[in-house]
């Protein structure tokens, strides 16, 4: 075999276990991300909603009706400017 040869042969074996690798990184990525991702949104929704009544109903007799509802209006326009913000960016998620 000649020195081409070789080098095409020990270039095709590199090219081959470089992909391997990141195969295997992909697939250990997919692995941790499944691991720590958030519940789906169904069981999601359900304990959301849980801390949600938690939240109001510890936080209505400290504020007060009025002052809660005041906040409450500001967190929701916030958010949905920050929502508009993030599908502006095209971030998804």
């Amino acid at each position: 075999m000649s020195v081409q040869g070789r080098l095409a042969s020990r270039k095709a074996l590199i090219v081959a276990q470089s992909e391997l690798s990141r195969l295997e990184w992909a697939l250990a990525w997919q692995d941790l991300r499944a691991s720590v991702a958030p519940p789906r949104s169904d069981a999601r929704s359900a304990s959301v909603r849980r801390i949600a009544t938690l939240m109001i109903a510890v936080a209505t007799p400290l504020l007060g009706r009025t002052r809660f509802a005041r906040v409450l209006r500001f967190a929701s326009v916030g958010l949905a400017a920050f929502r508009a913000i993030r599908a502006m960016r095209g971030s998804g998620g």
